[in-house]
């Protein structure tokens, strides 16, 4: 679906809104801008606890990760940027083992994303019950029956608070960022009622959500402790835009299995299913950036 700066996307094209900017850099003279921040911490290499109680330095840290993605940012190389992927899932997740540190491996990346998880399984079940009970009876369900002829993406926005709430840390703003910018680009691509949508175009826009929290994931803790950027904005666009390309590419084709079968699951299974389609996305991260090396 791309990107889309509808819906509060970001205006800072690879550095989201709300991951702060600025920093010392790290010696380099040659006409190069630096992001970091310290966010919340959860992609310090110094152990932050993870809602499931990882974290990133039990697995090595993210020095590799920023290490390669500061080297495509100034190349723009397909190879580096799969360097970077891989470097940052880590934890021999990869099909020829992978590299070590980063997230831990693809079962700790994904526990990583905390808010996104829980988002994304509010919003599976939207999906399940719009197939299962229809689109009048899903919205009644969340006291938004009146907007069946509306606009999909205003109905999601009007879902928003319900799919995610609210918060104050890094891990609630990369959900709701996601959302936001998911909703965006279903107006663009699918300018339809909510009672007309197709059973494709609500798994597509359930998968453009779970690749916008990825890259906005990967964003906040490759960018915590500093990554340097090229100062050229058209060159920092066209990094941002590779980025989002590779995560949506290992998620858009790969990860529609998962999303069979969805009205005999129970409120359980759906955030189940959730849980694995994350780790399968960042197992697919990690063998296309092997792949790319």
């Amino acid at each position: 679906m791309g990107t889309s700066k509808g819906y509060g996307g970001p205006p800072n094209g690879l550095v989201p809104s709300w991951l702060a900017t600025g920093g010392e850099g790290d010696g380099d003279t040659d006409g190069q801008a630096q992001a970091g921040g310290d966010g919340d911490g959860a992609g310090d290499d110094v152990a932050q606890p993870q809602h499931d109680g990882t974290s990133a330095a039990a697995a090595g840290g993210f020095t590799a990760a920023r290490t390669a993605f500061t080297r495509f940012s100034k190349t723009g190389s397909s190879s580096t940027l799969g360097a970077a992927m891989a470097a940052y899932v880590g934890g021999g997740s990869g099909r020829s083992g992978g590299a070590s540190g980063g997230a831990g491996g693809a079962r700790r990346a994904a526990q990583r994303m905390g808010s996104s998880r829980a988002s994304g399984a509010k919003l599976l079940g939207v999906v399940r019950d719009f197939q299962a009970i229809g689109p009048v009876d899903t919205l009644r369900q969340l006291d938004l029956e009146g907007m069946a002829n509306q606009p999909a993406s205003e109905v999601f926005l009007a879902m928003l608070e319900f799919l995610c709430p609210p918060g104050g840390a890094i891990d609630e703003a990369i959900s709701r960022q996601a959302m936001l910018e998911a909703i965006g680009n279903l107006d663009q691509v699918a300018p339809t009622a909510f009672a007309q949508l197709s059973t494709e175009q609500l798994r597509e826009f359930f998968l453009d959500f779970i690749a916008l929290s990825i890259e906005g994931r990967v964003i906040a803790d490759i960018g915590a402790r500093g990554i340097t950027l090229s100062a050229d904005i058209p060159t920092v666009e066209r990094a941002h835009e590779q980025l989002h390309d590779f995560i949506e590419g290992c998620c858009r084709v790969h990860l529609t299995g998962l999303l069979t079968g969805l009205e005999a699951l129970s409120n359980r299974d759906v955030e189940q299913r959730s849980n694995e389609i994350y780790e399968a996305a960042f197992s697919l991260i990690a063998d296309a950036g092997e792949d790319a090396q």
